[in-house]
């Protein structure tokens, strides 16, 4: 027996289309990329702490 078509990374309902691959149209794509860039997906890893922010403006390279 044939294996089946794997499926869509997002949607899990349509197979893969290799213009869009893994997923199986644009929408799923870009569905996608929206929940990582929503924070939705997160990769497991030690906490970082946030680098001091130095902006006071004292860069005698930077033009204003």
């Amino acid at each position: 027996m044939p294996a089946a078509p794997p499926g869509c990374a997002y949607c899990r309902k349509r197979p893969v289309v290799p213009a869009w691959r893994p997923f199986c149209s644009e929408r799923c794509k870009l569905l996608d990329l929206a929940r990582w860039l929503d924070g939705d997906y997160r990769v497991a890893g030690e906490p970082v702490s946030p680098e001091p922010d130095d902006d006071t403006g004292d860069d005698p390279g930077r033009s204003r």
